[in-house]
């Protein structure tokens, strides 16, 4: 029977510039920073192993649409590993990394295919088994209308699949770009649909395979969990998919839960025992870090500041690393409501206004407004849950320390 065998990826986002971690240790953040880069070595160490047919980049393979001449080389570089493997690679462009940004243009080896912002056809060729690939480029980057239309199956083909980067219909974790739905991707009877643009990894439907990889490396929280690409097997009506984890760094949060009367050594030593329970060989961590049950000294910004640096200072060297980038106060939940003003705080919805009233004293003050700034609107909602918090462990406390 005959058979293809390929690799399906999405949303390289090669050079992210990691914003907001510029913060940490200067090779730390190197390392970060080249992770992208690190996640397509190993995805084409994996096509290169499994000797796939062919490799599929649904969109947004640089960050961009100002790609830069480094990033371009390295993918080059890549691109030719494939070559000497006589592996072919399809490439469509989405909203970020769209057809009509400026760029110097650098020639790409002739095992490349890159589909252009009309709807094209690519034939594969293997032995005796024709694939047809269908796929279209964002001329622009806001393709805000539908394109299945463009998808027209032809005949004379063994297998059809569809490269579309976009939006199907319920997703809002990315802006809503080339709608649309899964019974309109069913109906255009291909084998495959390699989708991109939404970074979380997700199974649309199984007869066919209609599937977004996810991104092939996180670059920040909201990004979490392991990520990666999907070697993927056509045989017949049968689809074999396995998912490939290629990223080098992985995004986590975890929650320390203390006890009452936890001291600092305790809850030091509950730190460093999560933090190792979630090493892992093959990747590093970055790790938010939530205090539950704290007492009232943790509340305040110097303590949390210090036991961060302490940690961060045990992890900065370690190939491995578990390296927490923030410590916090998890939301508070109190089940006694029988104090008047803690059912207050706990209904009231405090808006910006209120903390620019609050505070706005302070800014009028003749020694006060020399340094002090205004805050930022998200400055500003931190601290009203900030103060939510403070106020709910002291009225629930009896508004006595513990």
């Amino acid at each position: 029977m005959k058979e293809i065998t390929f690799i399906h990826a999405a949303d390289l986002h090669l050079d992210s510039p990691f914003k907001g971690l510029r913060k940490l240790p200067e090779a730390l953040f190197q390392h970060i920073k080249d992770s992208t880069f690190e996640s397509l070595q190993i995805l084409i160490d994996e096509a290169i192993t499994r000797e796939v047919d062919f490799v599929l980049f649904s969109g947004d393979l640089y960050d961009g649409e100002n790609r830069n001449l480094r990033t371009q080389v390295k993918f080059r570089k890549e691109m030719e590993r494939l070559k000497q493997h006589g592996i072919q690679v399809y490439i469509i462009h989405g909203n970020h990394d769209h057809l009509g940004g400026k760029w110097i243009s650098i020639e790409q080896p002739d095992n490349v295919h890159i589909f252009s912002g009309q709807s094209e056809v690519k034939a594969f060729k293997k032995d005796d088994c024709v694939t047809y690939i269908y796929g279209y480029s964002y001329p622009t980057q806001h393709v805000n209308q539908s394109i299945v239309d463009k998808y027209v199956k032809r005949e004379g083909a063994d297998y059809h699949i569809g490269m579309l980067h976009g939006s199907a219909e319920g997703q809002s974790e990315h802006s809503r770009y080339a709608p649309f739905t899964v019974d309109e991707l069913m109906k255009k009877s291909f084998d495959y649909w390699a989708l991109g643009h939404i970074h979380k990894r997700q199974e649309l439907a199984s007869s066919p395979p209609i599937i977004y990889p996810g991104n092939i490396q996180g670059r920040h929280k909201k990004e979490y969990g392991v990520k990666g690409c999907y070697y993927v097997k056509l045989q017949g009506k049968h689809a074999q998919l396995e998912f490939v984890p290629t990223a080098t760094i992985v995004w986590n949060s975890i929650e320390v839960l203390l006890e009452e009367n936890d001291t600092f050594d305790q809850l030091l030593m509950r730190c460093r025992m999560l933090l190792e329970q979630i090493r892992q060989d093959s990747y590093c961590t970055l790790v938010e870090m939530k205090l539950s049950n704290y007492t009232d000294f943790m509340m305040h910004d110097q303590f949390q500041h210090d036991l961060l640096e302490i940690l961060q200072e045990e992890e900065e060297y370690k190939q491995n690393f578990v390296y927490p980038y923030s410590i916090s106060l998890a939301e508070t939940v109190i089940n006694d409501s029988s104090h008047p003003i803690l059912e207050l705080v706990k209904t009231s919805e405090w808006t910006e206004q209120d903390v620019f009233e609050a505070i706005q004293p302070l800014f009028k003050h003749s020694l006060g407004r020399k340094y002090i700034t205004e805050l930022s609107s998200e400055e500003k909602k931190q601290l009203i849950k900030k103060a939510q918090q403070m106020l709910s462990i002291l009225l629930a406390n009896g508004g006595n320390e513990r």
